[in-house]
């Protein structure tokens, strides 16, 4: 599920089941609060549901509200519904936003029971206090714990992208160190001993008659070794060439992967959907490589058939679908299953940046992956 939808479904699901108890609740107990104190406890909640994915805090605020306003109404304490309501409101916060703000929901929440609990005339108030002062900042250090783990895992998807371009630079500085290597090589032993040859051999050729049969062999030979000269040397200026060290992995490189795998007899078309927009470094390196084994396993698997790339920017995040119409004549080759091991190293690079991978065969044949990427607005 993409982030977005999850950021608003997760809240709206969670108020729904309460407003599901609170209505359970009402109707089976027949002892139990008026009509109109659970009306007025249920609206407040969900009106906080509706508020929680833009506003984690107002909504944990709002249900604190139904501490007073129960107790007002003639609640003699909390219900169910508002307990449920307590903790999932304050561990929401406490996920959503940094600790820095998010403690404001238990420390607000705390000041709105403690009017409750006065307004019950609860004769144990310390108790009380304690009570819910504990479910509070229980369920807000929960919230805070999944947050943390949730950008451990971020962190960690950024630091394996660097990583997979650093070592991309590693390589094209150890290609290029070895060409120079190889260039020094031919040029202090292979051109300099041929020189020496062609020398030797236009030394020799002057000393016979310039009509003597073995003069025109050796001006022959002597014309040759300097052709092949002029070719070493020509190779070790190409070997020479400043090559520069290879551009990592990027979106930026697709119509280069594009047009390598047409080279090797794939027909692709690519699309770009959307506006191109500045990504994370982790969603950048990660969303090429999925590109890149997504064509290489419709090469291997499926053979030179027509396939789409399609690359879809939005305002929720990155979409990438690769398309084939699946294996043409002759020999079939080998099945392409959901379990392979190009598909799951797809799905770790997907799954580690909160993404989510869609595979498996067409309708009407062929294969198809699509993968999606949440993008999350700096805040």
């Amino acid at each position: 599920m993409p982030a977005f939808l999850r950021t608003v479904a997760v809240p709206w699901g969670g108020a729904l089941a309460v407003l599901v108890v609170g209505a359970a609740e009402f109707l089976l107990d027949p002892r139990g609060p008026g009509f109109a104190a659970t009306a007025g406890v249920l609206a407040l909640v969900g009106l906080a549901g509706a508020l929680a994915p833009w506003s984690p805090v107002g909504a944990a605020l709002v249900v604190g509200l139904t501490f007073p306003v129960g107790s007002a109404a003639g609640l003699d304490g909390p219900n169910g519904a508002q307990l449920f309501a307590l903790l999932l409101s304050t561990g929401w916060a406490g996920s959503q936003e940094p600790p820095r703000r998010s403690w404001a929901a238990p420390a607000a929440d705390q000041v709105l029971a403690t009017v409750g609990i006065l307004l019950w005339a609860a004769p144990s108030q310390a108790w009380e206090n304690l009570f819910f002062g504990l479910l509070l900042w229980g369920s807000w250090g929960v919230g805070v714990l999944t947050r943390r783990s949730r950008e451990r895992a971020e962190q960690l998807g950024r630091l394996a992208a660097r990583l997979d371009a650093e070592r991309e630079v590693a390589e094209a500085t150890a290609v290029a160190a070895e060409r120079a290597r190889i260039a020094r090589d031919v040029h202090d032993s292979v051109a300099h001993s041929v020189s020496v040859m062609v020398l030797q051999v236009g030394a020799l050729r002057t000393t016979l008659d310039p009509g003597h049969r073995a003069a025109g062999v050796l001006a022959g030979v002597e014309r040759i070794g300097r052709e092949a000269v002029d070719e070493l040397r020509g190779l070790v200026g190409l070997l020479r060439e400043e090559q520069g060290v290879s551009a990592p992995p990027s979106l930026a490189r697709v119509p280069e992967l594009v047009e390598e795998v047409r080279g090797a007899g794939l027909p692709v078309v690519l699309e770009v959907q959307g506006e191109p927009r500045e990504l994370p470094q982790a969603v950048d390196v990660s969303a090429y490589r999925v590109l890149q084994e997504a064509l290489s396993n419709v090469l291997r698997h499926a053979g030179p058939v027509r396939t789409t790339v399609v690359v879809r920017h939005d305002a929720a995040g990155l979409e990438l679908c690769v398309e084939d119409n699946g294996p043409g004549p002759g020999p079939s080759p080998a099945p392409r299953g959901v379990g392979g091991h190009g598909l799951i190293g797809i799905r770790e690079r997907v799954a580690v940046l909160g993404g989510a991978v869609d595979a498996g065969p067409r309708a009407d044949g062929g294969f198809r992956l699509h993968a999606r990427f949440p993008v999350r607005e700096a805040r």
